[in-house]
């Protein structure tokens, strides 16, 4: 995918961390290198911590933990190291380091309900180990890390995060440090949620030693100007392309209103919205530029390069028969909102090149499953709906996915909690149709207009994310639309 990062599952990590230990002969070795990976990572951030409280557990992670513990202690640091060990046995590297910082004069407690002060707590329970939700006392001692009080540091990934995401309680980080590849699953739902900020460590690892193949690239602002180039000196409106805009219910204009707006300030040639009668006269005197199209028209499939269809539509008999109006047509379509509820209920087909933008409940409708098991496994979830439909999907949320049948998923690096307020959706379609109008193909117009959108409300949400509306975001879309 162009120049951007790599993310791998899992499976691939533990896969290419075998080969790592293969490659420098000792498991001891990569274990030392990560525990002074993240005792830097402490000094980096909390320079000023005099005391800290490392929690290990019994596997490869603990050991990185006790490596930590014994730097920490030998420059003087507090230390205190509670362990977490329900059979009684660790793997013999974990062992070694858990016996090198006690024969440093180390001390190791068991985990009994309480924590000790600490200025920094360092996760080092479970790491990419974890197949299952933690069992009862291993969650207890993930709330109590929770509940703490001090910042935490996790090393690999936070507690309680498995090779899909976090099905249980899981520790919330302040930081995480990853080891040796960056990982899929912190970038998005509510892992991205318990990661904090994120930073790799590669281990200094060999170049010659073959990386897997990533199960989805990382999308970040900066990536906007792979795909949007300055426009040619002569060029005119039908060169940017034409967007029919369908929705707006009674009682939902404004949902279309925001869409068709999207679709301008993305730089689209022409929109035409098609709504309600009695939402035409408000929707031109806020924004002239569109033309309105009444009711006894209906849409002229000849007319536009892309249609965007679902903001405001409703589910009734209004709704559904522009549906079946745009089903029946060729025209690229951009499905939002109330069409891919319509589309959940009902056994349509959808066209090759079709973009689909649920939400998680959406995506729960559309895939027949509950919309937490989404969320358990949102890039499982994005790419089963994307094979299944045969199209496009932008399952919005925390860490945007962008998934296609024929395409590696992105990721978005880019958004933020004031979004989830009612418009942002109706929005973002608008954006990703005119996108699709310039010429992008559908994947590059989901994963440009996706990303833009969020940029676009980073930038917006510089004046406080809580109270963030759609329209804010306007002028921050059109600048970053037009980058240098």
């Amino acid at each position: 995918m162009r120049d951007l990062p790599p993310l791998f599952d899992t499976d691939s990590v533990r896969r290419f961390e075998a080969a790592a230990i293969a490659a420098v002969g000792d498991e001891s070795v990569l274990m030392e290198r990560a525990g002074q990976a993240a005792w830097q990572r402490v000094l980096e951030l909390w320079p000023a911590a005099r005391r800290l409280l490392v929690v290990c557990g019994a596997g490869g992670n603990g050991g990185d933990g006790y490596v930590l513990a014994r730097l920490a202690h030998a420059s003087g640091r507090d230390v205190a190291v509670i362990e977490y060990r329900p059979t009684g046995s660790a793997h013999v590297a974990a062992c070694a380091a858990r016996d090198a910082y006690i024969g440093a004069g180390g001390r190791v407690d068991a985990w009994e309900r309480a924590l000790p002060e600490a200025d920094v707590v360092v996760d080092a329970l479970f790491g990419i180990g974890l197949s299952r939700e933690p069992r009862a006392e291993a969650a207890a001692l993930i709330e109590a890390i929770n509940r703490h009080g001090a910042p935490v540091l996790a090393l690999d990934v936070p507690s309680g995060v498995d090779a899909r995401g976090v099905a249980g309680e899981a520790v919330r980080a302040t930081s995480t440090l990853e080891f040796l590849l960056p990982k899929a699953v912190l970038r998005t739902g509510p892992a991205l949620g318990c990661a904090g900020a994120i930073a790799c460590a590669a281990l200094d690892v060999s170049d010659t030693l073959e990386r897997p193949a990533p199960v989805a690239h990382l999308a970040s602002a900066d990536a906007l100007s792979q795909w949007l180039r300055p426009r040619g000196r002569d060029s005119h409106k039908g060169d940017n392309g034409r967007v029919a805009c369908i929705g707006g219910d009674h009682g939902s204009g404004g949902a279309l209103l925001l869409c068709a707006e999207g679709v301008l300030r993305t730089g689209a040639g022409l929109v035409r919205a098609h709504t309600r009668d009695a939402h035409l006269a408000p929707l031109l005197a806020r924004l002239p530029e569109a033309m309105a199209t009444p009711e006894a028209e209906g849409l002229d499939p000849d007319w536009p390069d892309v249609v965007v269809i679902g903001p405001g539509l409703g589910q009734g008999n209004w709704g559904f028969a522009h549906l079946h109006r745009v089903l029946d047509s060729d025209v690229p379509t951009v499905f939002d909102a109330d069409a891919l509820n319509l589309l959940a209920r009902h056994a349509f087909t959808i066209k090759e090149g079709a973009v689909l933008t649920p939400h998680p409940g959406e995506a729960a409708r559309l895939l027949g499953i509950s919309t937490d098991a989404v969320q358990r496994d949102r890039l499982g979830a994005a790419t089963r709906m994307a094979r299944e439909r045969g199209a496009v999907v932008v399952l919005k949320g925390a860490g945007t996915i962008v998934c296609a049948p024929d395409a590696t998923p992105v990721i978005l690096d880019a958004g933020n909690p004031g979004m989830a307020v009612g418009g942002m959706g109706d929005l973002l379609a608008g954006v990703i149709a005119a996108l699709r109008a310039q010429g992008l193909s559908s994947f590059d117009a989901a994963c440009c207009g996706a990303l833009l959108h969020s940029a676009a409300a980073d930038v917006a949400a510089a004046d406080g994310e809580r109270g963030l509306l759609p329209s804010d975001v306007l002028p921050a879309l059109r600048r970053l639309a037009n980058p240098a």
